[in-house]
C-alpha cells in the first residue's frame, strides 16, 4: 500500500506541473485552480479545497495517460485518494496513517465487490464513483483516529447518499461529468465521515447498503450505464466534442468547430 501511496502522490505532482493528451476534451486545469487558491481567490473551504486540488489533478493525470492506481476504476481514481492524501496534506497527518487509511478503505471495497460490482456498465456511476466515495468516507475515519464501526457508519452514509448515480459520459470520453463526480464523490465522503464521528447514525448497516446498492444500480436504464446512448452523452455539444475528436481536434479545438456539424 505504502508502493501504491507513492504512485498517487506522484500522479498528483506530475498533474499539478500540467499535463496534455491530444484525444481529452479538457486542458490541464488543476494547475488554474492551485495558482487561484495560492491567490486567496477562491472562497474558503478547508480541507475541501485541496481535496478538490488532488482529485482533479489526478484525473487529469489519468486523461493524460499518466501511471494512476485504479482506485476502485481508472474513471473514479481521483475520489478515494484525492480526499486522503489531501486531508493528511491539509491537516499535516503522517504518511503512516495514510497508508493505514488507504488499506481500511481498501478493505471497504472487499465489501462492496462481494456483495456488488465496480462496473458502471453494470450498475451506472454509483459502482464506481459511489463506491470510491464509500471506500473514502471509510479511510477517512480511520485516517482521523475513528473507530473500525465509525468506519463502517461512514461507509454507510456515503453510499446511501449516491443511489442511482448514472453514468453518462460526454463524447464518450471518461473525462466529463466523470471529473465532477469525482469532485462530488470526495464531498460526501468528507461530509459522512464527519457525521460518523460526530455519532450520527446511519441506521440501515453497510451490508444491506451494498447490496441494495448493487439492486439499485442494475435497474437503472441501460442507456445511463456507460453506453454513451443516454443523458450528456447524446446532447448537441457531446456530440459536436466527439466528432471532432476523432476528425483529429486536440483539447480545446473542438470549440471551433461550427454547430451544424454535431448530429443531432
Amino acid at each position: 500500500m505504502s508502493e501504491l501511496v507513492n504512485i498517487m502522490k506522484s500522479g498528483i505532482r506530475t498533474a499539478l506541473k500540467g499535463t496534455r493528451h491530444p484525444s481529452r476534451i479538457l486542458g490541464p486545469q488543476s494547475v488554474d485552480f492551485l495558482k487561484n487558491l495560492q491567490s486567496g481567490n477562491l472562497a474558503d473551504l478547508g480541507v475541501l479545497n485541496t481535496v478538490i486540488l488532488y482529485v482533479t489533478a489526478l484525473m487529469e493525470a489519468k486523461s493524460a495517460m499518466e501511471i494512476i492506481v485504479a482506485a476502485p476504476t481508472a474513471g473514479s481514481c481521483g475520489a478515494l485518494p484525492g480526499t486522503v492524501i489531501g486531508t493528511a496534506d491539509a491537516l499535516d497527518i503522517a504518511e503512516s496513517r495514510v497508508v493505514r487509511a488507504m488499506m481500511a478503505g481498501g478493505v471497504l471495497g472487499v465489501l462492496i465487490i462481494h456483495n456488488g460490482t465496480f462496473s458502471a456498465e453494470v450498475a451506472g456511476c454509483q459502482a464506481e464513483c459511489g463506491s470510491g466515495s464509500g471506500m473514502a468516507a471509510a479511510a477517512l475515519v480511520d485516517l482521523l483516529g475513528g473507530t473500525a464501526d465509525q468506519a463502517l457508519a461512514a461507509a454507510s452514509l456515503a453510499l446511501q447518499n449516491i443511489f442511482g448515480m448514472v453514468c453518462d459520459p460526454v463524447a464518450n470520453r471518461v473525462e466529463v461529468p466523470c471529473l465532477g463526480k469525482n469532485i462530488m464523490a470526495a464531498s460526501n465522503a468528507l461530509t459522512c465521515a464527519n457525521m460518523a464521528l460526530s455519532g450520527f447514525d446511519p441506521v440501515i448497516p453497510i451490508d444491506e447498503v451494498i447490496v441494495t446498492m448493487d439492486k439499485v444500480g442494475k435497474s437503472i436504464p441501460h442507456e445511463l450505464r456507460c453506453t454513451a446512448l443516454g443523458g450528456l452523452s447524446i446532447t448537441r455539444t457531446s456530440k459536436l466534442i466527439e466528432r471532432a475528436l476523432d476528425q483529429g481536434a486536440t483539447e480545446g479545438e473542438w470549440k471551433q468547430m461550427p454547430d451544424n456539424k454535431a448530429e443531432e
